[in-house]
C-alpha cells in the first residue's frame, strides 16, 4: 500500500467508539499527522477552537450531541476547512443532510482502510 504522508496536518478525530478509534489510530498514526481526539461534541469544539485544524473527521452519532452540531458549529466558524463525515447509519438520510449541512465528504461504516486514505489524501494531499 501506498505511503501516505500528512506532515505537519492537524487531524481532529470525532468518535466514541473505542474499535473505531483504534481503527482511525492505526490507520493514520503512520503518517505523520498530529492527530487531536474527541469523544463528544463539547470536546470537539473545544479542540477545535484551541487548535488550528487541518480536516475533521466526524462521527454524526455521539452519545450526547449530534455531530450535525459540530458541523454547524464548524461551518460558522470555517467554511474551508475539509470536514468527512463518518457514520454506521446510512439509512437514514444522514449522508444527504451531511452534505446539506456542509460536509465536504462521507463514509459510511464499516470503513475500508484505502478509502479512507485516499479520502483523506484528496484534502491534504500535496495536489489538494
Amino acid at each position: 500500500m501506498k505511503q501516505f504522508d500528512f506532515n505537519n496536518k492537524n487531524i481532529l478525530i470525532v468518535e466514541d467508539t473505542i474499535t473505531s478509534s483504534r481503527f482511525f489510530d492505526a490507520a493514520l498514526s503512520r503518517t505523520n499527522a498530529n492527530l487531536f481526539w474527541a469523544e463528544d461534541a463539547e470536546e470537539a469544539i473545544k479542540i477545535f477552537d484551541a487548535d488550528k485544524i487541518h480536516l475533521v473527521l466526524l462521527d454524526i452519532n455521539l452519545l450526547t450531541t449530534s455531530g450535525f452540531d459540530v458541523l454547524k458549529y464548524i461551518r460558522k466558524k470555517d467554511s474551508e476547512i475539509p470536514v468527512i463525515v463518518q457514520t454506521a447509519y446510512i439509512l437514514s438520510g444522514e449522508e444527504e443532510m451531511s452534505f446539506k449541512l456542509g460536509a465536504n465528504d462521507f463514509i459510511a461504516k464499516p470503513i475500508k482502510l484505502r478509502q479512507l486514505m485516499d479520502t483523506v489524501e484528496k484534502f491534504l494531499g500535496e495536489k489538494a
